[in-house]
């Protein structure tokens, strides 16, 4: 999802993008698969790479991941940036009727027993183009090797197992993490960009939410549904750069 970005940051920038435990064409035989895990993945991927600090961008799953790293590894985390989610406290939060109707996924997910792991496999493309099509706005048209790419990993049973670990984290494990740290603050610089389109802010202003978390935190909504980086590239990739050159600015 990240082609259009990747390409003109790493312009300027050293530019890594990771698969998260599980996903893509990662493979993991571990069931910890918790934002802190991920994130502890990522720090790990970095120093053998080479990278004392560095800056993360993410959306979805992967900004949730970001949000722990900042938290728990706030001395290698330069900048922040949060591509359309609302903190997983304030998901549930604000979890009635008509959020759980738009994600559903997060209740359907998250339930164990293989149940959904073996509803998906039974039709794995079905599954994947339906949950797009939901979270997508009237704008999203999908780079076809990026779908093939998506399509790819929702046929690879092991993938779909991982999406399910991710959620049942996220309605147990984090959510006790993200509560023992309510009231914690970083003041990592932070972006935040949401699809105006889209269910993030359906119900409250994303960017106060952040800011109990992150109190520098700015951002913007964009044309868009839940896939802004695919959506409105340009705009998120101009918003980006100028956040990634205020961080450099910082740390200089």
């Amino acid at each position: 999802m990240w082609h259009a970005q990747a390409r003109c940051l790493a312009e300027g920038h050293r530019v890594i993008a990771p698969d998260l435990r599980g996903y893509g064409q990662s493979v993991s035989t571990c069931d910890d698969f918790s934002f802190r895990a991920m994130a502890e993945d990522m720090v790990e991927l970095m120093a053998t790479l080479g990278h004392e600090s560095f800056d993360v961008i993410g959306h979805d799953r992967g900004a949730r991941v970001a949000h722990r790293m900042a938290l728990d590894h706030d001395q290698v985390v330069r900048s922040l940036a949060l591509l359309d989610i609302l903190p997983t406290l304030d998901v549930w939060r604000q979890m009635d009727a008509g959020l759980g109707l738009r994600y559903y996924h997060w209740l359907f997910l998250a339930q164990g027993g293989r149940l959904p792991e073996t509803l998906i496999n039974a039709r794995p493309l079905f599954y994947l183009e339906h949950a797009l099509r939901g979270l997508g706005g009237s704008r999203v048209t999908f780079d076809e090797a990026a779908l093939a790419s998506y399509r790819r990993a929702a046929e690879n049973p092991s993938v779909v197992e991982a999406w399910c670990k991710d959620y049942q984290s996220a309605a147990t494990v984090d959510r006790d993490h993200d509560l023992a740290d309510q009231g914690r603050t970083s003041e990592v610089p932070t972006l935040v960009l949401w699809g105006e389109e889209g269910t993030v802010p359906l119900y409250e202003d994303p960017l106060p939410l952040w800011q109990a978390w992150f109190p520098s935190a700015t951002g913007t909504g964009l044309p868009g549904g839940h896939f802004i980086a695919e959506e409105c590239p340009d705009q998120v990739t101009a918003r980006l750069i100028d956040h990634l050159a205020g961080s450099a600015r910082e740390s200089a």
